[in-house]
């Protein structure tokens, strides 16, 4: 199950929710509204640029912070 970020229109609260699938309804769990905006995924933001926004944290052996999205290239 996807986990997708969410800032309330109502209350300005920002929040993650596990989600069945990516058109499942959301509603905030502080007020309970359901006019939300989508915030774009922390994972998809770190790997989908050229190179890894935590260089620092890859270990030199083993796995990456990217999650093998920067196929080791820093």
């Amino acid at each position: 199950m996807p986990l997708f970020s969410y800032r309330c229109n109502e209350c300005d609260a920002e929040f993650e929710l596990l989600l069945a699938r990516f058109d499942s309804p959301a509603e905030c769990p502080k007020c309970g509204a359901t006019d939300l905006v989508r915030n774009p995924s922390r994972i998809g933001a770190i790997s989908s640029g050229s190179s890894c926004a935590m260089k620092s944290s890859c270990p030199a052996a083993g796995g990456c912070c990217c999650g093998g999205a920067c196929a080791g290239k820093h």
